[in-house]
């Protein structure tokens, strides 16, 4: 498949200024960088079942961006650190980690996954865009998080696990008060109904995705256990 490199980065940026997302043309352009190589690398490692060039604009870029307002908001509010480290727990092809990255620079990117071919993808990106801000992790959640126990302000994660099981993982990595942001393509009226105790939903916002007409939400969960227990 041939990438129109210049048709992507006009709708990427008319897509951002419908999310009113602040950036610059640097960005940008590492944006498009970044496509164009997940595509090269997609035909011979099979990264991701997406290979339309508009389906992976909305399914994959816009449903990544979009949460962008939300996570700074908690910034505004004063429960996220403007300088906060956030671990994405099973990363895949590097969404919304690698691309949150890319956009919220002042934040420092932990992006988890055991899968290698996804993590060496994402380990060249990272030299390819010189991005300072991100660590690429090949382990299991678990053996990252005893490594680093209670070390990250935030975690995400983009319709990876059910809830509990997403706050299952992230409960050793955060700090005390972290954040749990968890990125859903469906309504979660059930999954809340077993939030365990000792959680507090921050915010369930609905998302409405340039270029992807289907249903996508972010909720955030605050951890109001104390890092020791």
């Amino acid at each position: 498949m041939s990438f129109n490199s210049t048709k992507f980065e006009q709708r990427v940026r008319q897509g951002i200024e419908v999310l009113e997302i602040s950036c610059n043309s640097s960005q940008i352009n590492q944006l498009v960088i970044f496509t164009s190589e997940f595509f090269k690398w997609n035909s011979i490692h099979n990264l991701s079942a997406i290979t339309d060039e508009d389906e992976f604009l909305g399914a994959h870029v816009m449903d990544s961006l979009a949460v962008i307002p939300p996570i700074l908001k908690t910034v505004q509010e004063g429960l996220l650190s403007e300088r906060a480290q956030i671990a994405d727990l099973g990363v895949g092809g590097g969404f919304p980690g690698m691309l949150l990255a890319i956009f919220i620079p002042n934040f420092e990117f932990f992006l988890v996954d055991a899968v290698r071919k996804k993590t060496a993808f994402l380990q060249h990106i990272k030299g390819r865009l010189r991005l300072t801000n991100v660590h690429v992790v090949e382990q299991r959640i678990e053996h990252f998080s005893q490594q680093r126990p209670h070390s990250m302000d935030a975690t995400i994660s983009r319709a990876f696990t059910e809830l509990k099981h997403f706050i299952k993982y992230s409960e050793p990595l955060l700090k005390e008060g972290g954040l749990m942001f968890a990125m859903k393509s469906q309504k979660i009226a059930i999954e809340l109904e077993g939030l365990p105790k000792g959680h507090q939903i921050i915010f369930n916002d609905e998302l409405k995705i340039p270029y992807l007409d289907a249903y996508r939400c972010i909720l955030s969960i605050q951890s109001m256990r104390k890092s020791n227990e």
